[in-house]
């Protein structure tokens, strides 16, 4: 397995720091097929950081929001906790997406299908805040 290491800057917010790549994307409760593709560890400007998870699911549908709701909380926990805290890393919020399609962090897209849910992290649980 090769890990590609990327260190960007984002222009409006702060420093980011982007994996991509990664291997093991997870199982979630829909059945969707997942590609984990990139998380970015982002400075704001508060000071706290916000870890964004980008996964790519080809077949989302704009009307699969009712079937995908759950995997939302699902890889909060079960995934992206677990994962950042093997890296050492505590950050404030985990933001989730779900795109159709691979999208660049920070352009627009009207045309593609994608679900953003965030999740304050209180005591090592997931908090599900309104995005």
């Amino acid at each position: 397995m090769t890990r590609l290491v990327s260190y960007s800057f984002v222009a409006l917010l702060a420093v980011a720091t982007t994996v991509r790549g990664q291997e093991g994307a997870p199982a979630v409760p829909s059945g969707l097929d997942l590609t984990l593709y990139e998380l970015i560890l982002e400075d704001q400007p508060d000071g706290q950081i916000w870890a964004r998870y980008r996964f790519v699911a080809p077949d989302l549908k704009q009307e699969d929001f009712d079937r995908v709701a759950g995997d939302f909380p699902a890889i909060c926990a079960g995934y992206a906790l677990p994962e950042l805290d093997s890296r050492g890393a505590h950050p404030a919020m985990i933001v989730l997406s779900y795109a159709d399609r691979p999208i660049p962090f920070g352009e627009a897209a009207p045309d593609a299908v994608q679900f953003v849910e965030s999740f304050r992290i209180d005591q090592g649980a997931c908090i599900w805040e309104v995005y």
